[in-house]
């Protein structure tokens, strides 16, 4: 009977050691987050380190002509942020020049002060993007051109970083088959085990190139390429092989993304596909093996 009871108590102990080495490890492991924003027919990521530094990429919706409703949605992207605690934005990266992708940043700039701005290649003389550049020459916000090779470190401590993929150097956007959309800066992250492609609206020259690039487009998380568009490559998709695929697309939008054959392509490959106009905004958290998503 001692015996026994002995065996009891170590038992015990020992699962009660096991339980709390869990629980240590749940409290203290370092958690990065992605939230994909809905906003309507356009694009919104932010990506939050573990040490607190974020990176936001692109914010911009399609508003079909209702003047002010920009300004709606921007203020309720920084309710969102506020929710998941953002109170800064350290830096802002626009992929292209189309107002679905930055006509929310005005706004957004002055609520948080971004300390850096990765602008893409090539210009454009519309009066949003003018706008978009006069706010961030402001005197606070450094500006650089986003370009392939360029990593950006997060949080060096835990080695979360971006990587610059594309597009190659020397693209001239509209002087060749190189459109703005093929012409986005496409970037991927990394954190441990999990990765995530960010695509902007690249094309099929602009994933062409990337396929042959001969960079890792495997990952874990995809930023679906134009909305989820009928121009996603099967090969692209292929080659990425992602296990959630976000779709940046507004409901009812007038030009029919997502296309339901590139839906199928990513559900065929395995992965869970959201679709912000459809499911609402997206919050991935990841300790750089594991991840959990939530409707936030």
């Amino acid at each position: 009977m001692i015996k026994a009871g002995r065996q009891i108590l170590l038992f015990a102990l020992a699962f009660l050691a096991f339980y709390c080495a869990n629980l240590t490890y749940r409290e203290f492991r370092a958690i990065a987050s992605i939230l994909f924003a809905d906003v309507g027919q356009g694009k919104c990521i932010l990506v939050i380190a573990p040490n607190g530094k974020n990176l936001l990429i692109d914010a911009g919706t399609q508003t079909y002509g209702q003047e002010g409703k920009e300004e709606t949605i921007a203020k309720k992207v920084i309710a969102q942020f506020a929710r998941i605690g953002v109170r800064k934005l350290d830096a802002v990266l626009v992929t292209h020049c189309d107002a679905d992708h930055f006509n929310l940043l005005p706004t957004l700039a002055a609520e948080f002060q971004p300390k850096l701005f990765l602008a893409p290649v090539g210009e454009s003389p519309e009066p949003d993007w003018q706008s978009v550049e006069a706010v961030m020459m402001n005197g606070r916000t450094k500006t650089i051109i986003a370009q392939w090779g360029q990593r950006l470190w997060l949080d060096t401590k835990n080695g979360l970083f971006v990587e610059i993929l594309a597009p190659p150097e020397g693209i001239l956007p509209k002087v060749s088959e190189w459109s703005p959309n093929d012409a986005s800066t496409v970037l991927k992250l990394r954190f441990g085990e999990i990765s995530a492609l960010f695509t902007g609206d690249i094309g099929e020259v602009g994933q062409r190139w990337l396929l042959n690039s001969g960079a890792n487009l495997h990952a874990t998380i995809l930023d679906v390429p134009h909305h989820g568009s009928k121009h996603n490559l099967k090969t692209f998709l292929l080659s990425v092989r992602p296990k959630v695929a976000v779709i940046s697309a507004g409901r009812q939008n007038p030009f029919g993304h997502p296309d339901m054959s590139t839906v199928e392509t990513l559900q065929s490959l395995g992965a869970r596909v959201w679709v912000t106009g459809w499911q609402g905004n997206l919050l991935i958290k990841t300790d750089g093996r594991n991840f959990t998503l939530t409707k936030l």
